[in-house]
């Protein structure tokens, strides 16, 4: 049975997440729950950050210098994603869900660019929901803390998430419990 942590949400103002944390998860579900109307795949090309991803090989640059390129990259593309999601809701005139809603509708899902390999196992068993860098569609994505990006995944796409999780042999992809999720914004 899949426990979405409903219960063990705790409702007092020292556990809420912050606003801006709210909001981004609401407008995520409320985009990915459109977007899934249309076509089944959650990379639209109106959100696509692969611009700010392009990333030069570690053997071009010393191993500090690619670190922080990364980490920026991945601010700069989580920045991108949620500003023009935020956009195009709002000229459509679409609101974002509340938090109960979006626990009832999906699961909370950790990735931790850092600590991917380029295997292709994750890809290949989730059929595509991942992709070779073991990173979840990026339609998903709505926080970013250091160097994990939260990720709202549609019970529609568990199973095919859960096979990529199995076959991921470092651990960069992870379900975590809602009722984490502020103590994970503020670890």
């Amino acid at each position: 049975m899949i426990s979405l942590g409903l219960s063990d949400f705790e409702t007092n103002d020292d556990s809420q997440p912050p606003p801006d944390l709210l909001r981004a998860l609401g407008e995520t579900v409320a985009w990915c729950t459109r977007h899934l109307l249309d076509s089944d795949r959650l990379r639209s090309q109106e959100l696509d950050p692969n611009s700010f991803l392009s990333i030069p090989a570690l053997g071009d640059q010393e191993i500090r210098a690619f670190i922080k390129e990364k980490r920026d990259s991945y601010r700069r593309a989580m920045e991108s994603i949620n500003r023009k999601r935020s956009e195009i809701l709002h000229k459509a005139t679409i609101q974002p869900v509340d938090l109960a809603e979006a626990q009832a509708l999906g699961r909370f899902l950790l990735y931790e660019f850092m600590e991917t390999v380029s295997d292709g196992s994750s890809e290949a068993l989730s059929h595509g929901f991942f992709d070779m860098e073991d990173a979840p569609p990026w339609d998903t994505w709505f926080w970013l803390k250091g160097d994990t990006i939260f990720c709202w995944i549609p019970d529609s796409h568990v199973s095919n998430a859960q096979a990529g999780i199995d076959a991921n042999p470092v651990d960069c992809i992870h379900w975590a419990e809602w009722s984490a999720l502020s103590r994970l914004i503020n670890w």
